[in-house]
């Protein structure tokens, strides 16, 4: 029996987690292309990625990672099997417009992917892009529970994966191409599966994120510090409380029955053996002086709590001193 052919897979977003999905799917025997910006580039194209951690340690040589600059993309890397987007949620709509705009012209209809899958934090991404793509591409959400550190412009270091990549779609049924895509990733070093329905664990994984991302980039506290203290404790039950409700307003769902049960039976539970020395990649966006994801998470609480005449005072807050932050001033 012949054995399948590669897919094409192409990552757009060359930060911590595009390396280390690219790499992942690599060593899966895909051929991955890389979308790429910066000084980085050469080193990528060079010496490959290193994926160190949890995973084990993998160097993906040059010769198994194709690397382009992202915003000139080859024709068949627009055009690939499954495009993976794989930036910050406030970069997918602008990032995807730019590659769909840059994409070479000598071919009718334009190039565009069979289908694209998501890899952001938040609340919104899943709309903007489909916002921008062609008509007919189907796009598809992920739940990532993984801590991933840059150790350097080509080495990565998963600190911690307390379950697989779940993969699924809030619109459509999935295409075969779509599984197909995550049963190959199986071959890989990073877990991933197919999950349907997927909603319901991408809004756990939103009240999770609005809950310990934005107070550890205030605090500077490690996951494991947050749900202990007493201060920071009662707060992040004033923000689950709030998101709770207002997830239950916008999208019918229930995610918990209240901020303090959520806070006491699931989170420190899940945060305490799996993950309590792990920093917010917010935390990290700030520390490096990049702007964070603060309105796909507690901006988008509070805007939907706005939609549905819910007060959200605590994710309010919490939203504008992560912006304080961001800007480093009080304007």
């Amino acid at each position: 029996m012949t054995a399948a052919a590669p897919l094409r897979i192409t990552v757009l977003g060359s930060g911590s987690v595009g390396l280390a999905v690219a790499a992942s799917y690599a060593h899966a025997g895909q051929r991955v292309t890389l979308l790429a910006r910066g000084s980085t580039v050469p080193q990528l194209r060079s010496e490959g990625v290193r994926v160190t951690g949890v995973c084990g340690d993998h160097h993906i040589l040059p010769q198994r990672l194709k690397v382009c600059v992202a915003d000139r993309p080859d024709l068949e890397d627009v055009a690939c099997d499954i495009l993976i987007v794989a930036t910050k949620a406030y970069q997918v709509r602008e990032a995807l417009t730019e590659l769909m705009q840059n994409t070479p012209k000598s071919s009718t209809p334009p190039p565009s992917p069979k289908a694209v899958l998501l890899l952001q934090n938040g609340w919104g991404s899943a709309d903007e892009a489909r916002a921008v793509l062609p008509p007919g591409v189907p796009v598809f959400s992920s739940i990532m529970m993984i801590g991933i550190e840059r150790r350097s412009p080509i080495h990565v270091n998963v600190n911690v994966q307390a379950s697989p990549i779940r993969v699924g779609t809030l619109y459509e049924s999935a295409p075969e191409l779509m599984r197909d895509a995550v049963q190959r990733g199986q071959f890989g070093f990073l877990p991933i599966t197919y999950e349907h329905p997927v909603e319901p664990a991408i809004l756990n994984k939103f009240l999770f994120n609005t809950c310990l991302n934005a107070i550890g980039a205030i605090t500077r506290m490690t996951y494991g510090e947050l749900v202990i203290n007493v201060h920071t404790r009662h707060l992040i039950k004033e923000v689950a409380d709030e998101t709770i409700r207002v997830v239950r307003a916008e999208r019918q769902a229930e995610v918990a029955a209240d901020g303090a049960s959520y806070v006491e039976q699931t989170l420190t539970p899940f945060v305490l053996p799996k993950a309590a020395a792990h920093r917010s990649s917010m935390l990290q966006d700030v520390e490096a002086g990049r702007r964070t994801e603060i309105d796909y998470l507690n901006g988008a609480v509070v805007r939907m709590g706005q939609r549905h005449g819910i007060a959200t005072p605590a994710n309010d807050a919490v939203a504008s001193l992560v912006r304080a932050r961001e800007t480093g001033s009080s304007t």
